[in-house]
């Protein structure tokens, strides 16, 4: 039975809304796999695709009796259809590996669901740890349960030792893939964090990439976002070259690689101003993208969620809305649209029950805060909630009209505080009243 999310409301601006919910519980919520690390940069990063047949979804593994790195990618049917369940380790046992990124995964059109993986590797230098790039493809559509190593098609000259801050962007037409790094080295002869952008173009099922190139100046280009669009490449990240004051800054790249808008979101208070969702205001036009920017200030005492628009034709970048929050409420969050008038928001305030705002965000209208039904990590035996996922067709998910997915991860009880795990990945299906 369908259950409405609305426990009890909070009118946040303007009117009540009607007593009739845009959101409802489809089902009760899945546990995608029980024993994961900590997701790092949940808050960026594509851990959760949509595809035709079913959801996927990737994670580093936790398990006490055997440190092996291991990435996991698996894959659950959408409703209705014959998908079968299935999970993917990858284990990393090199003698010098450290560690793995979870994979950042894509889809492309013809349903190849596709992951770069970062892997840390240590060496007799103790201020000097490497990453590299694996790459693998699902030998069929829409099915991870065997995986194809195509680390050989990734190019390793000029650069070759990376800081493993990266994202994967995919096109609208699906045939480019873009994946930005940043570049090291232990000579120096390439500064730390110098930004490196990889191209590769669709032939057959894999992608071809052309070497990779700088496209920027060195600097700590942190949790990027990435939107591969017909304007060109636009990109979002954190830059933490001040002290006190930690800001977004957008660069948005023409198609023959040349930055040809720069700007930074302005940020005077100290804090962490930072855009933590980006995805287009309408599926099928990407000219238009929607930032969602998180306002968080070290003192409390003006914390803001706010949604900017960047519009790739223009090269214009606007506030839409700003909206003052107290500190329990100032948790980031994804933007997912509804209809031309209303989208929701959905955090977890305080790390704890996950809740949706609707309404006419992006607008002058009102929204509401509703606590999302059988999502509270107290409740159901967790030690709270970390990062928030939705799947965004910035990497190739198929979004459908009328359904929502939402995941985050559920901190294990038995979670111990100098330990990355064990948490649950956590999956809802929620449905849109349009």
């Amino acid at each position: 039975m369908e259950k409405c999310i609305a426990i009890s409301a909070l009118v946040i601006m303007g009117f009540a809304l009607s007593s009739d919910c845009m959101v409802y519980i489809k089902d009760d919520p899945r546990i995608l796999n029980d024993s994961i690390v900590m997701q790092w940069g949940g808050h960026t990063f594509a851990y959760l695709l949509t595809g035709e047949n079913g959801i996927f979804w990737s994670a580093t593994a936790f398990d006490p009796n055997d440190p092996t790195p291991t990435a996991l990618i698996g894959q659950v049917p959408k409703e209705g259809s014959s998908l079968s369940p299935a999970l993917s380790k990858i284990k990393f046992d090199g003698k010098n590996i450290k560690g793995n990124n979870q994979p950042q995964i894509f889809r492309t059109k013809d349903g190849y669901i596709h992951a770069f993986i970062g892997v840390t590797y240590s060496t007799d230098n103790p201020n000097y740890n490497y990453g590299r790039i694996h790459y693998y493809r699902s030998d069929k559509p829409e099915d991870i349960s065997n995986l194809v190593d195509k680390t050989e098609l990734i190019p390793t000259k000029p650069f070759e030792d990376y800081h493993l801050r990266m994202n994967v962007g995919i096109s609208q037409d699906g045939q480019h893939v873009v994946l930005i790094i940043l570049a090291i080295s232990e000579d120096g002869k390439i500064p730390f964090n110098t930004p490196v952008m990889f191209v590769g173009e669709k032939q057959g099922v894999d992608f071809v990439f052309k070497e990779p190139f700088q496209y920027a100046e060195p600097m700590g280009f942190f949790y990027p976002h990435i939107a591969v669009t017909n304007d060109g490449i636009v990109l979002v990240a954190e830059i933490w070259d001040k002290e006190d004051i930690h800001y977004t800054r957008l660069l948005h790249l023409d198609w023959n690689y040349n930055i040809i808008h720069r700007e930074d979101i302005p940020a005077d208070v100290a804090g962490n101003h930072f855009v933590y969702d980006m995805r287009p205001q309408n599926k099928d036009d990407w000219s238009s993208l929607i930032l969602y920017y998180n306002s968080h200030a070290i003192d409390n005492k003006d914390n803001r969620h706010e949604f900017w628009r960047y519009n790739t034709k223009t090269k214009k970048l606007e506030k839409l809305r700003s909206i003052q929050i107290e500190p329990h409420l100032s948790n980031a969050g994804k933007w997912i649209p509804i209809n031309e008038r209303r989208s929701v928001f959905i955090n977890n305030p305080s790390m704890g029950q996950l809740m949706a705002w609707e309404g006419d965000i992006l607008g002058g209208g009102e929204i509401v805060r509703i606590p999302i039904e059988k999502a509270n990590p107290i409740e159901m035996g967790y030690q709270g909630s970390v990062y928030m996922f939705t799947p965004n067709v910035l990497q190739g998910s198929v979004i459908s009209d009328g359904e929502i997915y939402i995941a985050t991860e559920f901190i294990g009880k038995e979670r111990k505080p100098d330990k990355s795990g064990p948490c649950s990945f956590m999956l809802w299906r929620l449905e849109i009243d349009r």
